[in-house]
């Protein structure tokens, strides 16, 4: 018994539909999770530093941070971008930046 042509479309966008969502799927499970991607971004801040300052200053720094809803860290990786940017002409066209 000779195929209806609209069996033989049904069948192949049955096909298609298939390999389309085993593609998604493959796709899904080849993707990074989004830990690895937050981790592997450029710009990681991983660089830890410490520093010896006067008290009443950090004290200060520490008041007027929270006044504006900062952590210290927030401010001071705001105030290294802010020097750096500033003093950028000092650097080598092929340093860090």
């Amino acid at each position: 018994m000779p195929r209806k042509l609209l069996d033989t479309v049904q069948e192949m966008e049955a096909k298609e539909a298939q390999q389309a969502a085993e593609k998604k799927d493959r796709e899904k499970s080849e993707n990074k999770k989004p830990i690895e991607n937050i981790i592997s971004r450029e710009g990681l801040k991983n660089k830890q530093i410490s520093a010896k300052v006067n008290m009443k200053m950090f004290n200060a720094f520490t008041k007027i941070n929270r006044m504006q809803g900062l952590s210290n860290n927030s401010a001071l990786n705001m105030i290294i971008t802010k020097y750096v940017r500033e003093n950028k002409s000092l650097l080598d066209e092929d340093d860090f930046i």
